[in-house]
């Protein structure tokens, strides 16, 4: 009878330690990137090189294809529809912000194209442009573009054009660094002339353009850059450069670079910051040593962690987006150039800022996280949460251990009780 009374807390404590690993899978199972739909049912998909998430519906994106031009899809990447049939190559896609059905397209072969209709229908909206148009920045009026022949902008919605120079320099990257009396234009450049360096700066709209150098280094190639929200305390937003020697970030308008390390060796391609919170940055690497992916940093820089597994082998990461849903939802697209193999693929970010963040102002020595608070937006189909189960399991678990616990105590106090009683004078 003592035997088997001494095998129910072992008992109790295997199936306790069962409940808990299955939350544990549960949770890691939850951390994959899933596949989105097929761009074309029944054929390959084609390598994409940008996406775009609509400011007022975060279902619909936009997709920027080398074979399909502007991909659109009304359900989170579940179903897409091809929005641009006779145009073939898109490079980026951009919504704006201040006009959120408006959006921008740069092609490879034909300018810029603007839809008013989230992306439905399009124009061409190029006149005076090169016809190669690799990357968009918009800032209240003012829309700035980077093509194969320099930097232009328009402050009329994309009617007009004027150049801003860069002719003989590539520009694979633009954005604009806000300041009180305007902005700075960045421009990150990728082939050509460039002369001192590939990142470059101007105060204004007159076409004056200095290298930043400091400690970026100046035969480093720059494939993007991506401005922060201010964060609170700070006086300066952060700016960030992928480049051919790593990700570098600047707290002083680009007078200073700092590397960040704690990434892979090789190239960083694509890099944002969460709009709501900008101590957490997200990169994406197509690097030839196979060590590409997508990471996250939740400390300004300071860490990086692999985000989530289930990705293609080797993976080249050519586009990356977030989605404002609960929780924020990370879409990234991936291409090997050896088999030709392309896809789209998501994954949940819980730990990823939605609203109403208070970033902090300089980094902190180890990752935190933020819990993101309730948001109204519908979730996609195609990733139902596991958090629930995983929830239930560890309850359950508690449970079962606080019996065994009480178990043990009444066990041992009916014990001493007996031999009180077989001990006595």
């Amino acid at each position: 009878m003592r035997r088997l009374l001494h095998c129910i807390p072992l008992t109790l404590t295997l199936v306790a330690a069962g409940l808990m690993l299955g939350g544990l899978v549960a949770g890691a199972a939850d951390a994959r990137w899933v596949p989105t739909g097929t761009q074309q049912p029944g054929q390959p998909d084609k390598p994409i090189w940008s996406f775009a998430v609509s400011p007022l519906h975060p279902l619909v994106m936009l997709a920027a294809t080398q074979g399909r031009g502007v991909l659109r899809s009304a359900d989170s990447g579940s179903s897409w529809t091809a929005v641009t049939p006779t145009l073939e190559a898109a490079w980026v896609v951009r919504f704006d912000p201040r006009q959120p059905s408006t959006a921008y397209a740069g092609t490879q072969t034909g300018g810029l194209l603007k839809s008013l209709d989230e992306g439905k229908t399009w124009v061409a909206s190029g006149e005076g442009l090169p016809i190669d148009v690799r990357s968009i920045d918009i800032q209240g009026a003012t829309l700035v573009v980077g093509t194969s022949q320099g930097v232009y902008d328009s402050s009329d919605g994309a009617a007009t054009w004027h150049s801003l120079g860069l002719a003989d320099v590539d520009i694979s990257a633009v954005a604009l660094l806000p300041k009180p009396n305007g902005f700075t234009i960045l421009a990150g450049a990728d082939n050509g002339n460039a002369g001192a360096g590939y990142l470059l700066a101007s105060e204004d709209l007159s076409g004056n353009w200095r290298v930043l150098k400091g400690t970026f280094p100046s035969d480093a190639t720059v494939a993007a850059i991506a401005v922060g929200a201010l964060p609170s305390g700070g006086a300066q937003p952060p700016v960030v450069a992928g480049s051919s020697q790593g990700l570098f970030r600047s707290d002083d308008r680009g007078l200073t670079w700092s590397a960040l390390n704690g990434l892979p060796p090789g190239d960083i391609n694509l890099v944002t910051f969460n709009p709501a919170n900008a101590d957490q940055i997200y990169a994406g690497s197509d690097a030839d040593q196979g060590n590409g992916g997508v990471f996250r940093s939740l400390d300004r820089g300071a860490s990086w962690t692999a985000l989530g597994s289930g990705l293609p082998a080797r993976p080249r990461i050519t586009a990356l987006a977030l989605q404002p849903l609960n929780p924020i939802q990370v879409v990234a697209a991936s291409w090997n150039p050896t088999t030709g193999q392309a896809g789209a693929y998501r994954i949940a970010d819980p730990s990823a800022t939605l609203a109403g963040a208070n970033p902090s102002a300089a980094p902190s020595a180890a990752t935190h996280q933020t819990a993101a608070p309730p948001a109204t937006v519908q979730q996609p189909a195609a990733r139902p949460s596991r958090t629930p189960v995983v929830y239930t399991s560890y309850v359950v678990a508690l449970a079962v251990l606080t019996a065994i616990a009480l178990f043990i105590v009444v066990r041992r106090w009916r014990l001493r009780r007996e031999d009180r009683r077989t001990y006595a004078p």
